[in-house]
C-alpha cells in the first residue's frame, strides 16, 4: 500500500467507525491524549455532532465518562492511546458493568508486528476487559480491501446493541493503527448519517403472575423511572421500602426510608411477627446499600421475587423463589396482587414516622457527621442533585434524611471509592450537584479535580476530614487497637486547602453545624468545604444514636 491509500484508507476506518458510533447515540467523548491515538482523538475532535472533553489522566477519564453516562445512561466514549493507558480505564469499566452503564472503550493499539516484540508501549490488549464487558472486538488494520466497510458497520452494529436494554453495559474497541498516525483531516464528507435510534424493547415474562396477601416490596436503584408504577404499590397489602437512590421515595408517600435502622434494631419476636404477617417479598432493581436489610433478607423464610431490568441478574443476599427479567413497569402490571386479612404495613409505616421523629427531636444533641449529613440535606434544594460516596457518606445520607426530596446518586456497582469525584464532576456536567465524600476517597481520585478547572464545571464538594477510614471505626477491626490506626485508620493528615488552591476551588473549612446553611449548599462555582471531625467520637456519637432508634423500634407491640 502507498502512503497515500495508507491515509485514504485510515482516514476512511476512523471517521467512518466515529460517524457510526455518533449516530447509535455515542454523542460524547472523553479524549486522553497519546500518539497512538491521534487519528481516533482527530476524528472525534472535527465530527460536528460529536463533543469531547479532554482528560489527561486515564483512570478519571474513565469515570469522568462513566459520570456523563450515569444521569440519564446515553453512552459515552472513551478514547487513549496503547500501553498501560489503556489499562487505566479497568475500574471505571469494572464500576460501568456493575451499574450497567454504557460506556465505549476504544483503545489504540499497535500493530501485530510490533505486539510480542518488545516493542515500547505495547501490551496485550486483546480483551484486556474480558470480565467486564459485554462486547469485544478487534478492527483489522486499515486497509483498501472492499470489504472493509462492510466490516466496520458489522462491527458497530454487533457493539451497540449492549448500549441500551437488558444487557446495557460498557463494550471495547481495540484498534490497531500503524503509521504515520495523520488522517486526511478534509474528508469530513464522511460524517454524513443521521442519528438512527435504539430499538426500546419492552419484556415481559410470560403467563400469570399472582402474588396474595401481604407483601414488602424492596426497591432498589433502577435504569427505569418507576412514577408510573406508584398507583401498583399504593395498596395496603404492599409495603414499600426504598433504597436512597430509588427516586420514587421523592413523591410517594408511604415509603419506608429508614430500613437500616429497623432491621438494625428489630428484636426476635418481631422478626417473628413479620415472618407471620407477609407472605412474599418483591425485590426491585438493584441490591438494597443497607447491610441490615440484606441480611434480614438472607436470613427470612418468607418467599422471595426478583424483577430484574437487567440480564445479569443479581440475586444477592439470597437466590429468590421467582425471577422475572425485563421492563419493571410492565412486569408490575402483569402482576395481580390480592390482599387477605391484617399486616405489616401499618405498624412498619408507623414505626418509619417515629424515627424520623425521634432523630429530627433529638439530632441538635450532635455535632458528628450524622448531624453534619442531617443539615446538608436540609439546606440542598430539592433541584440540586447529591453525589454520596462511599463508604459512610452514602449509609448516613441513607440515614438522616429525613427531607427525601433530592437525587440521590452513588457508585454502588463496585462499592469502591475510586474515581468518585470524577464520576460526580461528569454528573455535574448535567446537573447542579454536590458531591459529599471522605478524606480518603477525595485524596485517592484528587488527580480528578482537574475537570472543573478545565472544562469550568460547578460543583460543591464537602470532605468530612477524619483523618483517616471513618468506616472501619464500626467494624470488628476497631476491636483490635494495636493494629488499627496502622492497617485501617490510616490518618494521612492531609489539608485540602492545597488541593482547592492547586485546582482554583474555593475554600473554606469548618467544624461548626450552624455553618451549614442554604447559603453555603447553594453557592454557585467551585467550592470545597472542608469539614473536619473525629473519628473516634463520631462513631461513638452515631452509636449512641442508634441505641436511641433501638428503643423506638422495641417498643412496637408484638
Amino acid at each position: 500500500m502507498n502512503p497515500s491509500d495508507h491515509q485514504e484508507a485510515l482516514t476512511y476506518q476512523v471517521f467512518t467507525l466515529m460517524d457510526l458510533l455518533q449516530s447509535y447515540g455515542v454523542q460524547e467523548i472523553v479524549i486522553s491524549p497519546g500518539s497512538r491515538s491521534t487519528p481516533l482523538a482527530l476524528a472525534a475532535e472535527l465530527h460536528p455532532d460529536i463533543h469531547t472533553h479532554i482528560h489527561p489522566d486515564e483512570r478519571s477519564a474513565g469515570f469522568f465518562a462513566l459520570g456523563l453516562a450515569k444521569l440519564e445512561h446515553t453512552p459515552v466514549g472513551l478514547i487513549c492511546t496503547s500501553g498501560t493507558a489503556a489499562a487505566n480505564y479497568l475500574p471505571a469499566i469494572a464500576e460501568a458493568d456493575l451499574s450497567h452503564i454504557p460506556l465505549v472503550a476504544l483503545t489504540a493499539d499497535r500493530p501485530h508486528e510490533l505486539r510480542d516484540v518488545g516493542a515500547p508501549q505495547a501490551i496485550n490488549q486483546q480483551n484486556m476487559y474480558r470480565n467486564y464487558v459485554r462486547y469485544y472486538t478487534e478492527l483489522p488494520i486499515a486497509d483498501v480491501h472492499e470489504s472493509h466497510p462492510n466490516l466496520l458497520e458489522t462491527k458497530v452494529m454487533q457493539c451497540v446493541q449492549y448500549l441500551k436494554g437488558a444487557e446495557m453495559g460498557p463494550v471495547h474497541i481495540n484498534v490497531p493503527i500503524r503509521e504515520p498516525l495523520m488522517p486526511d483531516m478534509t474528508r469530513t464528507d464522511y460524517f454524513f448519517r443521521s442519528e438512527k435510534g435504539m430499538q426500546q424493547y419492552s419484556i415481559v415474562p410470560d403467563g400469570d403472575i399472582h402474588l396474595e396477601g401481604h407483601g414488602i416490596v424492596l426497591i432498589g436503584e433502577t435504569v427505569e423511572s418507576l412514577d408510573c408504577i406508584t398507583p401498583i404499590l399504593d395498596r395496603e397489602n404492599l409495603t414499600v421500602i426504598a433504597d436512597p437512590r430509588q427516586h420514587i421515595r421523592r413523591d410517594m408517600t408511604g415509603v419506608i426510608t429508614h430500613q437500616d435502622l429497623i432491621f438494625n434494631s428489630m428484636d426476635a419476636d418481631q422478626f417473628d411477627r413479620l415472618e407471620r404477617e407477609a407472605d412474599f417479598i418483591v425485590r426491585i432493581g438493584e441490591p438494597l446499600t443497607s447491610k441490615a436489610t440484606n441480611k434480614f433478607l438472607a436470613r427470612t423464610g418468607i418467599p422471595q421475587y426478583v424483577i430484574s431490568e437487567h440480564q445479569a441478574l443479581k440475586t444477592f443476599p439470597v437466590a429468590p423463589k421467582e425471577a422475572y427479567v425485563g421492563t419493571i413497569s410492565a412486569i408490575m402490571k402483569s402482576i395481580r396482587f390480592t390482599s387477605a386479612g391484617r399486616g405489616p404495613k401499618e405498624w412498619l409505616t408507623a414505626l418509619d414516622g417515629r424515627i424520623s421523629r425521634r432523630i429530627e427531636k433529638y439530632i441538635s444533641d450532635y455535632d458528628d457527621e450524622g448531624r453534619f449529613m442531617y443539615e446538608i440535606m436540609r439546606h440542598t434544594p430539592a433541584q440540586r442533585a447529591l453525589f454520596l460516596s462511599n463508604s459512610m457518606p452514602i449509609r448516613d445520607g441513607e440515614r438522616y434524611d429525613l427531607e427525601n426530596t433530592q437525587r440521590i446518586y452513588a457508585n454502588r456497582g463496585a462499592n469502591g471509592i475510586d474515581g468518585v469525584v470524577s464520576t460526580a464532576l461528569g454528573m455535574a456536567v448535567k446537573t447542579p450537584l454536590t458531591l459529599v465524600i471522605g478524606d480518603i476517597a477525595l485524596y485517592h481520585d484528587m488527580n480528578g479535580l482537574i475537570m472543573s478547572k478545565l472544562e469550568d464545571i460547578d460543583i460543591n464538594i464537602i470532605v468530612f476530614n477524619n483523618n483517616g477510614g471513618g468506616i472501619f471505626s464500626f467494624l470488628p477491626q476497631n476491636d483490635n487497637q494495636e493494629h488499627f490506626e496502622r492497617l485501617f485508620g490510616t490518618p494521612l493528615d492531609l489539608d485540602f486547602k492545597h488541593a482547592a488552591a492547586l485546582y482554583n476551588f474555593n475554600y473554606m473549612h469548618t467544624d461548626k453545624v450552624e455553618d451549614i446553611t442554604d447559603g453555603l449548599m447553594n453557592r454557585k462555582g467551585r467550592n470545597i468545604i472542608e469539614i473536619k471531625t473525629d473519628r473516634v467520637a463520631n462513631a461513638a456519637s452515631h452509636q449512641d444514636l442508634r441505641r436511641q432508634i433501638e428503643d423506638v423500634v422495641k417498643s412496637v407491640e408484638i
